[in-house]
């Protein structure tokens, strides 16, 4: 092994494989520790070794044997996932007596983990949202002023996503609202039942500011459209994305990071509504998001400069970044020829230089091991 601290990536897909071929093409070790049977990242010639557990709650035992074992004393812990940022974060003080962890305070993550208490922050710093309801009575559904269709959607998502495989549940009007809201309260409690109004615009509209602080402090920062996903409505996964300078986002996220006072890196989103013309809030990612491997090409090291703040190196502030785009092969084609026969001629648009989600020449092996599992992936996720 490298005598530098090398990295722990929890998780096995694209992210863990982008975070991989950060690291391991600055010759710094990483492991792996994947709670799904079979993942790409574990095919990278930079995972040195991988480690399997059979669900989420095997993670932290996991962690603890590491501990037992004095194995990767001071190894960097990086989560790809919210369910592994929560146990990262309740867990922090103790993990941290061995490891280092990318992840911040539960009193912070807290903020974000639970879109309602996202959705005040920004209604206290101005930052516009959907029009919304939370903590409502069945008997409220009848009352509430809301243009259909709407949505509803959980306040922690990974939860919800586990249980239905949607982000969202389509409302067309106020039976099917009613109806959707006995779904939703069937799998998570009222109090994490959000009612939402659609934002107005296509894929074309899906916004993120993307970020490393220390304590709020914005060190490294990107902005981009993502202008594909999948599902093409209310998707969970971008299939293609572009960096694009939108300061207004740029400022309202670093408003969010000053007022939580937040470490780490960040994803936030955001959907440009077509109607009024603002950036309107949709959340927060406290970790990597799936097409954080831009940052090689639109120079903007997320990763890197977090990785020597939290091994105590000196580091340098980027606020700038280049023009660049991500593309996940597999799963954007279909996405583009569907948006094709639709009538959208952007559809076909990458510029470049592009970032590819698993293509690499020099690291062939996931690439190929995408196509042999994906009958597994459709099947699992």
């Amino acid at each position: 092994m490298n005598s530098n601290a090398g990295i722990i990536v929890i998780g096995g897909h694209i992210q863990a494989l982008g975070i991989a071929r950060i690291f391991g093409r600055q010759r710094i070790d990483v492991v792996l520790l994947d709670d799904h049977f079979m993942g790409v990242a574990s095919f990278s010639k930079y995972v040195i070794q991988s480690y399997r557990v059979n669900n989420v709650s095997d993670i932290l035992p996991m962690l603890e044997r590491f501990m037992e074992n004095n194995l990767y004393r001071d190894w960097v812990v990086f989560p790809t996932h919210d369910s592994h940022v929560e146990i990262l974060s309740k867990n922090k003080t103790a993990l941290e007596k061995h490891f280092k962890v990318s992840t911040d305070e539960w009193s912070v993550i807290e903020l974000f983990y639970n879109k309602v208490n996202s959705y005040r922050i920004c209604q206290n710093l101005e930052i516009p949202i959907a029009h919304t309801f939370t903590s409502l009575e069945e008997e409220q559904l009848e009352h509430i002023e809301i243009d259909f269709p709407c949505i509803i959607k959980p306040a922690v998502m990974h939860k919800f996503y586990s249980a239905t495989k949607s982000k969202v549940l389509l409302c067309n009007d106020r039976k099917q609202l009613k109806a959707q809201y006995k779904k939703a309260l069937s799998i998570i409690p009222k109090e994490e039942i959000i009612v939402q109004s659609i934002i107005p615009g296509d894929n074309t509209s899906q916004f993120s500011a993307c970020f490393f602080s220390i304590k709020g402090e914005v060190i490294i920062q990107l902005s981009a459209c993502r202008m594909r996903q999948h599902p093409i409505d209310f998707g969970n996964a971008t299939t293609y994305a572009e960096t694009v300078i939108i300061p207004e986002i740029l400022d309202y996220g670093k408003k969010i990071l000053s007022f939580t006072n937040y470490t780490g890196v960040c994803e936030i989103e955001f959907k440009k509504d077509s109607v009024d013309g603002r950036y309107k809030f949709l959340e927060v990612n406290p970790r990597t998001w799936k097409w954080h491997l831009i940052a090689e090409k639109s120079k903007s090291p997320f990763l890197i400069t977090y990785y020597r703040y939290l091994t105590g190196k000196t580091i340098e502030r980027c606020l700038n970044f280049e023009k660049a785009s991500f593309f996940h092969a597999l799963t954007d084609i279909p996405i583009r020829c569907i948006l094709m026969w639709r009538g959208h001629k952007d559809s076909l648009r990458r510029i470049k230089p592009c970032q590819h989600a698993i293509w690499d020449l020099n690291d062939i092996k996931p690439w190929i091991m995408e196509k042999l599992i994906l009958p597994y992936l459709l099947f699992t996720r």
